[in-house]
């Protein structure tokens, strides 16, 4: 069986690490001057090489024959640790030994007997924020009078939660992600080794998808390779990796951009049918709008140099089109999105209708001009009709007239009401298909909703407008709309019943 490419391309050498050059360095000046340290502290994102340098830290400090800090390679003990049986180096994963007897047993009591056969023994404990605070009180007396033969390497993700005691007594080196350019040559490097040849437009999806792991592209692009294929692309790519791009991004950013919300509609649903990770996607263009965001502040987005598809030349276009305020803006409605789409039975609605109000009212006005128009003939202003539609607001006590309709008699012919209105608009079907029809009052029809932003959605003057000209076309008479939150309706309810009743909230 195989091994995985992370495990097959770890490192042997400092050099061949890729990133954290600050690091490196300063450790291999101290290797090269035999001034190595007794506790070093790593922390920082994982996948990032914490436990290969200290696993490097341990081969070099054992090896027979240093060259200027870097193990030799070839000597006994390199050839030992190779085979993973170098007796003398201890790895723990403090997930699984977070009690205070494995720290004794494992640690504490190991320590003050010297090395079986080579110069240091060394204790690498990966995720070491994960012991109990008794297993840390256990370790810090040893890290505070630690034998002459002995070094520790902890490694974490969560900094934070390693007690300050602790961190005091380590020499502490921080970790960063490693950036799209350098996982993308160090994924070349693999493929190159492996004779194969992979799209660099896939590689720097790999790398993207990463998000600066290189644990992860190295696994990523290990699941590629185990296609068989000598040479992979798009079309083979899409197998394994998950099914959105940054190109579909910038079409999406681009429609919305340039105001077209039946374009930017249209997309959303073709990349759902395409099989498209929403939730992914939609973080992506969150992503992308807050680089937009950076770029309008003079931060450079070096990820997105040289990502194939010209993708650096469309974000620059992007950029000069979409403002700072525009952006924003996007950004709130689409976080404000975000957290509905699990819930949601249409998961696309909650975009849908941030993409309509984030399109503005000239989207709106193009939309209401393409709706089927009955024009009636000129009446008076003293007319009864003029009196019913067009001085009455909805709500108001005059347009409480008795009711020529009953709710089944609306009820039955809602589904003509909802065929016109998918005829005339975008979003708007998809808002009424999420409400429920509850009462009639008078001329006004009262649509309750689950989620508050849906009624307010139908109370936008112009969304009324549109339905309440298709219903008096399907109805013959003038009807009103107004939508409610349910909850909301639920809490008024409770207030008006506890303020008659001389009741509290408890």
């Amino acid at each position: 069986m195989s091994q995985a490419l992370y495990r097959t391309y770890r490192p042997s050498t400092f050099a061949e690490v890729i990133s954290q050059d600050h690091i490196k360095r300063t450790i291999l000046n101290q290797l090269k001057n035999e001034k190595v340290s007794h506790a070093y502290l790593f922390t920082g994102p994982r996948g990032v090489g914490k436990t290969t340098i200290a696993r490097l830290i341990a081969k070099s400090v054992n090896c027979m024959h240093p060259k200027k800090g870097e193990p030799c390679g070839s000597c006994e003990a390199c050839e030992e640790f190779a085979r993973g049986a170098m007796i003398d180096v201890f790895e723990i994963d403090a997930a699984s030994h977070t009690d205070v007897e494995n720290v004794r047993e494992n640690i504490i009591k190991s320590v003050r007997f010297a090395p079986n056969k080579w110069k240091f023994k060394v204790y690498i404990i990966d995720e070491v924020h994960m012991l109990s605070t008794s297993s840390f009180n256990a370790l810090l007396k040893t890290l505070e009078e630690p034998p002459a033969h002995v070094i520790f390497i902890l490694a974490t993700t969560e900094i934070h939660k390693v007690p300050q005691t602790i961190i005091s007594r380590c020499q502490r080196f921080d970790f960063r992600r490693v950036t799209s350019v350098e996982m993308v040559a160090r994924l070349e490097t693999i493929t190159k080794a492996e004779k194969i040849k992979v799209d660099k437009e896939v590689l720097h999806e790999i790398a993207r998808h990463a998000e600066g792991c290189v644990r992860d592209a190295e696994s990523l692009l290990g699941q590629l390779l185990a296609l068989g294929e000598k040479n992979i692309g798009w079309e083979e790519a899409s197998l394994v990796l998950p099914s959105t791009t940054q190109s579909f991004v910038l079409d999406f950013l681009d429609a919305l951009a340039q105001k077209n919300a039946s374009l930017a509609i249209k997309l959303c649903n073709q990349y759902l049918e395409q099989g498209v990770d929403f939730p992914a996607f939609l973080d992506e263009v969150i992503d992308l709008l807050r680089q937009v965001l950076l770029a309008h502040m003079g931060q450079s987005q070096a990820d997105l140099v040289d990502s194939g598809e010209n993708i650096k030349e469309r974000f620059d276009a992007l950029v000069s089109t979409l403002g700072t305020q525009e952006a924003t803006a996007a950004i709130e409605a689409f976080l404000a999105a975000r957290r509905y789409l699990k819930t949601e039975k249409i998961p696309q609605l909650p975009v849908e209708l941030a993409i309509v109000r984030l399109c503005g009212e000239g989207q709106q006005e193009q939309m209401i001009e393409k709706e089927p128009e009955k024009k009636d003939p000129p009446t008076t202003p003293s007319t009864s009709r003029d009196l019913g539609e067009e001085q009455v607001k909805p709500g108001s006590k005059t347009s409480k007239q008795a009711s020529k309709f009953s709710l089944e008699e609306i009820k039955a012919k809602w589904d003509q009401v909802f065929e016109e209105l998918k005829a005339c608009h975008g979003s708007l079907p998809l808002v009424i298909q999420s409400g429920s029809l509850e009462k009639i009052e008078g001329n006004e029809i009262e649509m309750s909703f689950d989620y508050a932003f849906y009624a307010e959605t139908l109370n936008q003057e112009k969304n009324r407008r549109v339905l309440e000209d298709i219903l008096k076309q399907v109805y013959s008479e003038p009807l009103y709309m107004r939508g409610v939150y349910r909850q909301a309706q639920a809490e008024e309810t409770a207030s008006q019943l506890l303020e008659e009743f001389g009741g509290a909230v408890v």
